[in-house]
């Protein structure tokens, strides 16, 4: 007798949504509510609970219960964001994924449009743009429109020189939807154990991927939170992180031997990096320095890479360069605090003010309040910013300047906490519109 025997063919979803959920209760349900609410054929939802302390496994497991393509994981131990994407990209079945967070949502029918391009045009990487709606006092940031004519020919070269040209452009992993195949086959994962995974998930992309298409109606919106997220916190394991990340994406350009745009790429977001670790310098304790020396001396292969980027005298590299990871770091941290104070010293008797918040600023601020001089606040042209509270400081708008007496601008100066040298030049004109004068502007250049 002949057995006839029947396959059940189980259809894999197209796109699979990992979703980090880690005490979010008042942001969950507006985000599950904007996938169900939608199309959800051929998605899956990956719901991974990284053991919140709030209502948010329960808010996971009534969405789960609910429907039939939203799976939950809870975890016993807090593993950060890298791990928990980490481990829903080890899972998950779709061809393509995207990953959400889980304090913002999808845009009414953008899951079908989502769809149509990854079906129709089957890139390895789809583009996306976003909407921002900042809590108050968060960062703030708005898209930039995308070329679809440019991005829809471009290969890795090609796509890297274009978002070179675009400084402000946001790039996050939830503006991608990629092909599972392509993070897997190329080890494109997050590091894990650390903060700022991003800035080595999306470089690694944007280098490898062959393929691009933007979808160009936004898709996503992005909710920026004042306090509580990962993103608002400063601490030693994000200056950690920085190092870290930093010292990978020059193995990464080690090993690959990029040249070009996609080098030029690396190193502009390794400097970035290692400024935002410089600048809270002044807060590592001496162990903290003995941790960090050692991190730098397991990798001592690429640390020369650095003189590439660090042109000028006095610089972290140089420091060590020249004396080594521990006592370079030491050193550094001593110059920064003296190079701060000595930019006030004398004005004492004056109403110091710091333009604009970010970490330099509060770095800035630090340090002085530190050194024993009293700062009287930020200011800073974010509207959601002004009248909130960063290291215990009102911050302003600028225009508070103008409502002052004249003897009280005199006695007035004001530090420009800002890297970037165009913007740094932007805000000193800014301010002498406002009625401050040369002498009044002190400009910080680390």
């Amino acid at each position: 007798m002949i057995a006839d025997i029947f396959y059940e063919v189980i259809a894999l979803p197209l796109l699979s949504i990992v979703i980090p959920v880690y005490n979010v209760e008042n942001y969950l349900r507006y985000c599950l509510k904007s996938i169900v609410e939608q199309d959800c054929n051929d998605i899956e939802v990956i719901l991974i609970n990284d053991a919140s302390t709030d209502f948010s496994g329960q808010i996971c497991d009534d969405f789960s219960n609910q429907y039939e393509f939203i799976k939950v994981i809870h975890l016993k131990q807090n593993s950060l964001p890298a791990f928990v994407r980490n481990l829903g990209m080890s899972i998950a079945c779709g061809k393509y994924i995207h990953f959400c967070d889980s304090d913002d949502y999808y845009l009414e029918d953008s899951l079908s449009e989502i769809k149509k391009k990854l079906t129709f045009e089957a890139p390895e990487v789809l583009i996306g743009q976003f909407i921002c709606r900042p809590e108050k006092g968060a960062f703030v940031t708005q898209d930039i429109k995308l070329n679809a004519e440019i991005i829809d020919k471009a290969n890795s070269e090609d796509i890297v020189k274009y978002f070179l040209e675009l400084p402000y452009l946001l790039c996050t992993p939830w503006r991608f939807i990629v092909k599972r195949e392509l993070l897997m086959g190329n080890n494109i994962t997050f590091p894990e154990g650390l903060h700022s995974e991003d800035e080595e998930w999306v470089p690694k992309l944007l280098c490898i991927g062959q393929t691009f298409t933007l979808l160009p109606k936004p898709f996503y919106c992005y909710r920026p939170r004042a306090v509580g997220s990962i993103t608002a916190s400063k601490t030693y394991l994000h200056s950690k992180s920085h190092l870290i990340v930093a010292l990978n994406l020059l193995v990464f350009l080690y090993e690959k031997k990029y040249s070009n745009a996609r080098m030029e790429l690396i190193y502009s977001r390794v400097k970035f990096l290692f400024d935002l670790f410089s600048m809270r310098c002044d807060t590592f304790y001496p162990s903290q320095i003995y941790e960090l020396s050692l991190i730098i001396n397991r990798y001592k292969t690429v640390i020369p890479m650095l003189k590439q980027i660090y042109t000028n005298d006095l610089n972290i590299f140089e420091f060590l360069n020249k004396y080594g990871a521990y006592n370079g770091l030491r050193l550094y941290r001593n110059y920064i605090i003296e190079k701060t104070v000595l930019l006030v010293v004398g004005k004492e008797d004056k109403a110091i003010y710091i333009f604009p918040t970010g970490y330099n600023g509060e770095g800035t601020a630090r340090i002085l309040i530190d050194a024993g001089y009293e700062i009287s606040g930020f200011l800073d042209n974010s509207e959601t910013k002004q009248g909130c509270k960063i290291e215990g400081l009102t911050v302003y708008s600028p225009d508070k300047l103008s409502e002052l007496s004249i003897e009280e601008k005199l006695n007035t100066v004001v530090v420009i906490a800002m890297q970037k040298e165009n913007t740094a030049k932007e805000l000193e004109n800014q301010l002498r519109v406002l009625g401050v004068i040369e002498s009044q502007i002190l400009k910080k250049s680390i």
